[in-house]
């Protein structure tokens, strides 16, 4: 799975995370499991669960890449395929590469997961 977005650190586990009005965190997992620890269910695979800042002992930001070929690429998750989704706005790598026109400035190639490696880019994330 490839994770972008804001995370916090709590209790030991990683969760993507929501700032809310109050200033409160709120935590979203996948997981049943984490029904234990306290979280709600919300909808079909997603379970929340709100604390205080106070309460994580540590938020980031997660940016993935994918290296493909040599090259760094933004990468993401098709979610109907479960391929990596791979984006440039390099004209010339895009067609030494073999990715298509997506957009006025942008290429896009899908490829399977095993002929990438995934990079996890964090960076500390700060409320201020």
């Amino acid at each position: 799975m490839i994770r972008k977005g804001k995370y916090a650190m709590h209790n030991g586990s990683e969760y993507n995370f929501n700032l809310l009005e109050d200033k409160s965190i709120r935590l979203i997992s996948h997981k049943q499991a984490d029904l234990s620890q306290g979280f709600k269910h919300l909808d079909e695979n997603i379970y929340i669960k709100n604390v205080s800042v106070e309460e994580v002992e540590n938020l980031f930001k997660i940016n993935t890449k994918a290296k493909y070929k040599g090259e760094l690429f933004p990468a993401s998750e098709e979610r109907k395929t479960g391929k990596v989704l791979l984006d440039t706005t390099n004209t010339e790598l895009a067609k030494k590469m073999g990715f298509e026109r997506t957009d006025k400035y942008m290429y896009s190639k899908s490829v399977e997961s095993d002929e990438v490696e995934i990079i996890e880019e964090r960076k500390p994330y700060s409320l201020d």
